[in-house]
């Protein structure tokens, strides 16, 4: 008897497991790979659809928080970067600014 009311309980817990990894974010431009200005603001276009526990954006460069974003499309800038390799990322981050696990990421170079 007991089995079959933990069955119920592991499905559910299943499902929302699934529904938290939900959502997408694309990095349209700049490309992965793409060479930048070193001495230029570098655009970044992108969009989300957010799961059902997130609430808005975090911008990171080479792993630093460089801004919130609210808008689930649209364009931002990053300031000129030193010559050389950088990660560009965005994350999903629920109200209290903890991340949800979803994140993508660019890899550019300045020059």
């Amino acid at each position: 008897m007991k089995t079959r009311l933990l069955i119920p309980l592991f499905l559910a817990l299943a499902y929302g497991q699934a529904l938290a990894a939900d959502g997408k974010i694309t990095i349209n431009s700049p490309a992965n790979g793409a060479m930048v200005s070193a001495t230029a603001k570098v655009p970044v276009n992108y969009e989300a659809m957010l799961g059902p526990k997130g609430d808005h954006l975090h911008l990171y460069l080479d792993d630093k928080r460089i801004d919130v974003l609210r808008q689930l499309k649209g364009n931002t800038e990053l300031d000129a970067m030193t010559p050389g390799k950088h990660k560009i990322c965005l994350t999903e981050n629920t109200k209290w600014h903890m991340s949800t696990g979803l994140e993508t990421c660019v890899e550019v170079t300045a020059q």
